[in-house]
C-alpha cells in the first residue's frame, strides 16, 4: 500500500502490472478456476459496477449556485472537445489511428480527468466554489461519459440498454450517499480496494509485451490530453468573471479511465481486441498528464496575473512569489 501511494496512480498501475507479470511468467493461473477465476480474471465487470457506485456517492447534491455552474461548464467543455478530438481522429485516420494511437484511445482518456488533482490544485489556485465544481465532474467518472460521446458519434454501437445498465449503478450511489453520510464515507473508504482488485483483472487479459508496445502512444495520448486541456482553459475563461487557471487541469487523464476499456468493449465487441493495449496507454497517460499539469496551471496562473494583477480575493490567482 505505501509503494501505491508513492507512485502516482498507484493503484491502478501497480495491481495492473503485477497482473501483466504473473499473466507472462505463469499465463495459465488465473484459469485455474473456482474463486481465483472468478475475482483475477473474470471479475471486472462487477467491479466495476461497485466502483460505479462508490462514484455516484461522491456527488454531493448540495452542491449548488456557482460550483455546480463552474463544474457543468468543464464537465460540458471536457465531453464535447473530448468528444469531437475522437471523432474526428476517427473520421480523419480510420479505426486504427496513427503512430499506435487509436481513436477508442482518445474516447476512453480525454473524457476522463485526474479529480484528486484537480482538488489539490483547488486548494492553491482556486476557491471553494471551485473545490465543489468536482462533484458535478465525478458524472463522468468510469465509463458513462465515454460510452455516452461514442454512442451519440456513431462510432461504436452501444445499446441503450447498456448505457443505463452503467447509470443505475451511479444514480444507486447518488440517491444512497445523498441519503445516509455514513454510506458515503464507506464508499470512499472502499473506493481503493475495488480499484485495486478491479485493475489487477483488467491487466490479467494481458502481458509486459503489451506495455511495452504501448509506451511510445501512452506518452502520445497524454500529451494530447495535455493540448485538449489548454484548449478548454481558452473556453473556459469565457465563462468566468474571475479568471481562473483551472481549466487546464482538465488536460488530465484519470488513472481510472484504464479502466473503461473493457467495459467499452463489452458492450461493443468491435473494440474487444484493442482492450489490453488501450488500457496501458491510459494508464501511461495518466502519469503524463499528473506530472506535467501542474506545471501548466502555474504557467497560466502567471499569465492571468500578468493580465489583471494580482488580487488578495478569494478564487483569484496565488502572487508568482506564493507558488
Amino acid at each position: 500500500m505505501n509503494l501505491m501511494k508513492k507512485i502516482p496512480g498507484g493503484q491502478i498501475i501497480v495491481p495492473m502490472l503485477l497482473a501483466m507479470i504473473v499473466n507472462t511468467i505463469l499465463p495459465s493461473f488465473q484459469e485455474i478456476g473456482g474463486s481465483t477465476a472468478a475475482l483475477f480474471q473474470k471479475g471486472s465487470q462487477a467491479m466495476m459496477g461497485l466502483f460505479l457506485i462508490t462514484c455516484g456517492a461522491s456527488i454531493k447534491i448540495k452542491e449548488a449556485g456557482v460550483p455546480l455552474y463552474k463544474g457543468s461548464v468543464l464537465l460540458v467543455l471536457k465531453l464535447v472537445l473530448g468528444g469531437a478530438a475522437g471523432w474526428l481522429a476517427n473520421d480523419l485516420l480510420g479505426i486504427y489511428g496513427a503512430f499506435g494511437l487509436t481513436p477508442f484511445a482518445l474516447f476512453c482518456a480525454l473524457p476522463s480527468n485526474n479529480s484528486s488533482l484537480y482538488v489539490a490544485l483547488c486548494d492553491k489556485y482556486g476557491d471553494d466554489s471551485d473545490k465543489g465544481a468536482v462533484s458535478v465532474l465525478a458524472l463522468k467518472n468510469g465509463p458513462f461519459g465515454s460510452m455516452l460521446i461514442m454512442g451519440m458519434s456513431g462510432v461504436a454501437h452501444i445499446p441503450a440498454t447498456d448505457m443505463i445498465g452503467t447509470l443505475i449503478p451511479i444514480l444507486i450511489g447518488f440517491v444512497w450517499g445523498n441519503l445516509d453520510e455514513n454510506f458515503r464515507t464507506l464508499c470512499l473508504n472502499s473506493q481503493p480496494l475495488v480499484i485495486i482488485f478491479q485493475s489487477f483483472a483488467i491487466g490479467a487479459s494481458s502481458s509486459l509485451h503489451t506495455l511495452w508496445s504501448a509506451g511510445f502512444s501512452g506518452v502520445l495520448l497524454g500529451i494530447v490530453s495535455l493540448v485538449l486541456g489548454i484548449m478548454i482553459q481558452f473556453a473556459y475563461r469565457f465563462f468566468l468573471r474571475k479568471k481562473s487557471p483551472l481549466g487546464v487541469s482538465m488536460g488530465t487523464v484519470a488513472a481510472n479511465s484504464a479502466l473503461t476499456p473493457s467495459i467499452i468493449a463489452s458492450a461493443d465487441p468491435v473494440f474487444h481486441s484493442m482492450v489490453s493495449t488501450v488500457s496501458a496507454q491510459c494508464a501511461a497517460a495518466s502519469i503524463v498528464t499528473m506530472v506535467i499539469c501542474p506545471f501548466l496551471v502555474s504557467f497560466f496562473n502567471r499569465q492571468i496575473i500578468k493580465t489583471q494583477g494580482a488580487n488578495p480575493a478569494a478564487g483569484a490567482p496565488v502572487s508568482p512569489e506564493n507558488e
